[in-house]
């Protein structure tokens, strides 16, 4: 470290920059086509060589197929075709009825230009058409699917390679392309997709800021493209920590008066929800590293111009609503996207409402606004159905998942837990970036996990425990599957999951789980497991985990502690 500190400090120089800045040994910021530093001061900017960290270097899960799609008999037909079926079909289904502009308009514009945008459609479109094909024996359209996606990934690299590709092409390929990864059920590339396109619009805004982008193409970025992400962000917050915080702006937020239509209101609500996400993860994190159940004036402060903000929304949202009555009957569409945006206000109120206290018995309170949670829901699943009855496979927009997916986790009354989670089985099999399958089979883990727990507690099991005591603290506990402990000796699957709530029982405070998280065995445990455990479970490298906390009352100390454990699950 002393070396370090004592060898000279010499400028910064970019391994991945432009040739213009490699030369002037200066730092560069790698925008592409052209660098921020190199536009603002009138140098010519050129690159060579791959760029690492974008999409574009993102491996493609697909394999490109044996014999090249141009040999296959009839493949303009089937391009054709599938193009088609985007335009009527799909376009409509991944905008949820708000966004067709873009899903049928932009999109289609951009891929006249861009030949892997058009094979990035034509991808999507017949995974669309044909979900849930199994990877080790495709179908011919599943094929089809597999290798224009391949071509499509092949293009994109070889053009910014070249540093000719144009960066809002290349952020609405990274969209189609993150649709296509999680239509597949491949959470973690999608994932990775979302980051990178982050970057990408990070980088869009500093050359917008230094005038060498149009006026039309930063008004597409920040009416457009931004939104799109950060209603996905809103969506994957509460398992995956993405970058969603790096799209909003520093600046102060324009108190909401009124909405001129049902999508201005989602784009307020999309962001509010999402900067009351991130003030909860902050309120945890300030508890976690303070030991205290007390939140510092500041983090009160805030929650309170928060709950403003929300309140105005809902009004001037009551007022759209009711404007649009005065018009008229309402269209199907008017009405499910009415009872989404209610359902996300519901969600937002009851997580800034209980996310200033450390107590999980806070939210049988909010029982009304998860039951309101519930019925809208209902309505917002039937509107997306198609003209047969049947949900979409897919959605990319924000949906009734996720608050059900949160009232799942949160609410304990049995009857409205287990109708969320039944509503939540209804919707779509691939919801933002996650499998709808998985995400039910964990919400339903946790409600089993925890009703488990509450029936041995009410059995005696936790007597000496003292939910009247108000003082309180924080501890961390190694994560270890201990067999003679509380959690390892739930049988939770004595506990079916059914709408007949007469097995379930009260769950009290130490039943309750807290924040939850998952993992896999092969990507390593949490800091202190026990060796027995590692080694044990090791033997089985794709088993998966359930990460929690929960709180657990200390006799000797009277105060509540906060306890981290995880468990196996079903894989």
């Amino acid at each position: 470290m002393s070396s370090a500190l004592s060898s000279p400090i010499r400028p910064l120089r970019s391994r991945l920059g432009c040739k213009t800045c490699k030369i002037r040994r200066v730092k560069c910021g790698e925008e592409k086509p052209n660098c921020v530093r190199c536009t603002s001061t009138g140098r010519k900017c050129e690159y060579e060589g791959t760029i690492s960290g974008t999409f574009s270097s993102t491996p493609c899960t697909t394999s490109i197929q044996d014999h090249p799609l141009s040999l296959l008999p009839n493949t303009v037909w089937r391009e054709r075709r599938a193009f088609a079926y985007y335009f009527q079909q799909a376009s409509v289904s991944l905008g949820g009825g708000l966004d067709v502009h873009f899903w049928r308009s932009i999109v289609p514009q951009v891929c006249r230009s861009e030949p892997g945008v058009w094979d990035a459609i034509i991808a999507l479109s017949d995974l669309f058409e044909s979900p849930g094909q199994d990877p080790r024996s495709p179908s011919p359209k599943h094929r089809d699917a597999l290798s224009w996606y391949s071509r499509s990934v092949s293009a994109v690299r070889q053009r910014i390679q070249r540093g000719d590709i144009d960066i809002f092409a290349g952020l609405i390929t990274c969209i189609l392309f993150i649709s296509i990864e999680a239509i597949q059920g491949n959470e973690q590339e999608a994932l990775q997709l979302y980051g990178q396109g982050v970057h990408l619009i990070r980088t869009l805004r500093a050359q917008i800021a230094c005038g060498v982008v149009s006026a039309t193409k930063a008004s597409l970025l920040e009416d457009a493209i931004v939104p799109i992400f950060v209603r996905l962000g809103v969506v994957a917050l509460t398992i995956a920590h993405l970058p969603v915080s790096g799209l909003l702006l520093d600046d102060d937020p324009v108190l909401v008066q009124e909405f001129v239509s049902l999508k201005s209101a989602r784009e307020a609500i999309a962001l509010l929800s999402t900067e009351i996400q991130l003030f909860e993860r902050t309120c945890i994190e300030y508890r976690h590293e303070s030991h205290s159940s007390h939140l510092h004036p500041e983090l009160m402060g805030r929650q309170m111009v928060l709950s403003g903000r929300l309140k105005d929304w809902h009004t001037a949202f009551t007022v759209l609503i009711e404007g649009l009555h005065a018009k008229g009957v309402l269209s199907q569409q008017q009405i499910g996207t009415g009872a989404l945006l209610l359902t996300y206000y519901e969600m937002s109120f009851v997580i800034l409402a209980t996310c200033i206290s450390s107590s999980h018995m806070v939210y049988d309170a909010y029982t009304a606004n998860f039951q309101n949670i519930v019925e809208q829901s209902s309505i917002a699943i039937n509107a997306l159905a198609r003209s047969d009855g049947t949900q979409p496979p897919f959605t990319f927009e924000m949906n009734a998942g996720f608050p059900l997916w949160f009232t799942c986790l949160r609410c304990r009354e049995p009857k409205i837990r287990r109708m969320a989670l039944a509503l939540f089985r209804r919707g779509p099999q691939a919801q933002g970036f996650y499998n709808s399958a998985g995400a039910a089979a964990l919400g339903e883990s946790v409600m089993m996990l925890e009703e488990a727990l509450a029936a041995r507690a009410n059995q005696g099991k936790a007597e000496s425990l003292r939910q009247e005591s108000t003082n309180s603290a924080v501890e961390n506990k190694a994560y270890n599957l201990d067999h003679n402990s509380d959690v390892a000796k739930a049988d939770s699957s004595s506990l079916p999951v059914s709408q007949d709530s007469e097995l379930a029982v009260f769950v009290p405070e130490e039943a309750r789980l807290g924040p939850i998280g998952i993992f896999r065995s092969q990507d390593g445990f949490p800091p202190g497991t026990k060796e027995e455990d590692v080694a044990k479970w090791n033997q089985r490298r794709n088993q998966t985990f359930l990460r929690f906390s929960r709180n657990e009352y200390d006799q000797t100390s009277d105060t509540w502690r906060v306890f981290h454990d995880y468990v196996p699950i079903d894989n």
